[in-house]
């Protein structure tokens, strides 16, 4: 049976930034935990391993730290981006881009190494010529090059663009009220002319302080009438029995008479 782990593995003597923000974090106990996980990687199937519940209190009490610990330093490590969030979610496994990198550098002069085409985030030209992957994972591998790293870009993309898109719209909707003429002219004959004017102007003012939207402005002040009249909160202006048109006919008439009469 070919060799999988390593008897050794690199570690830089300058942390970066995400081991930095660990230890920052949790103290020395942040780092430790990650070195420890890292020894259990290449220590055991060399670019990954299965990461669980039962598999964490094992390794809490292996290495002399509280479960509650583990699995908050872990969770902070994958937010960092030390794990790669999509192999753990979906495989169950800590991994990453650097570690993979790290492992096929160091079995480089190995040959026919056994790999798990699905758990890989390098593609095939990221991986020595020298290691001797069978041509059937090669094609799997070259199929499915980095698939998951594409798909988590492509998912921070698109969230990305969603929360521009509210953004944007809580910015410009609030501030932009409007409502037609036709549709004011219609409140207005619906409602009266003072009536309608001041929960136009009531709404316009809610939408601006509140950051609300509504997909119909119009809607909204009617609905808005429509409940405080029912509430008896405000009452319509009683309509006018007088004919307008007839008391203008009635002046004009008047009016000819009077010409007539000088």
């Amino acid at each position: 049976m070919a060799k999988i782990k390593l008897d050794w593995f690199k570690l830089d003597c300058q942390l970066d930034d995400k081991m930095e923000l660990i230890e920052s974090e949790f103290g020395l106990i942040g780092f430790a935990v990650v070195v420890r996980l890292f020894q259990k990687i290449y220590g055991g199937e060399g670019y990954y391993c299965e990461w669980n519940e039962d598999v964490a209190l094992v390794f809490a009490k292996r290495n002399s730290v509280g479960a509650s610990a583990v699995s908050e330093i872990v969770s902070a490590a994958v937010k960092r981006g030390i794990f790669d969030e999509g192999m753990l979610a979906k495989f169950g496994i800590l991994t990453s881009h650097g570690i993979q990198q790290r492992y096929f550098e160091c079995v480089s002069r190995r040959k026919a190494e056994k790999i798990k085409p699905e758990y890989l985030l390098l593609n095939c030209a990221q991986i020595s010529k020298d290691v001797d992957i069978s041509s059937k994972n090669v094609y799997i591998s070259e199929k499915n090059a980095d698939i998951f790293s594409q798909k988590r870009i492509e998912e921070n993309r698109r969230e990305k663009k969603r929360v521009e898109e509210r953004r944007d719209t809580r910015s410009t909707d609030s501030t932009q009220f409007f409502i037609s003429d036709e549709s004011r002219k219609k409140l207005i004959a619906d409602y009266g002319k003072a009536l309608a004017e001041q929960y136009i102007e009531k709404v316009k003012n809610h939408c601006q302080s509140k950051g609300k939207t509504y997909a119909d402005y119009a809607a909204t002040v009617r609905k808005w009438l429509d409940e405080d009249l029912s509430k008896g909160r405000i009452h319509k202006p009683k309509e006018s029995s007088i004919d307008i048109g007839a008391w203008y006919r009635q002046a004009e008439e008047f009016e000819q008479l009077m010409e007539g009469g000088e």
